[in-house]
């Protein structure tokens, strides 16, 4: 019995916890995930130049 009264111990701290969470708006989540979206284009777009720059100067060294 024991384990079942530290369980509901548990979720009543884990539920006081998520009342003091200061949520983020609609709008600024939007926001962020656009702004992580861009960037993870960005970064791939980057890598996937740079892989194929790489990959060219490979061959001619070694042809």
């Amino acid at each position: 019995m024991n384990i079942f009264r530290s369980f509901r111990n548990f979720i009543a701290d884990v539920t006081s916890e998520f009342k003091r969470v200061s949520w983020p708006t609609r709008q600024a989540t939007l926001q962020s995930t656009g702004v992580v979206l861009v960037l993870t284009i960005a970064v791939a777009i980057f890598l996937g130049v740079v892989d194929v720059g790489l990959s060219s100067a490979v061959k001619m060294i070694i042809r």
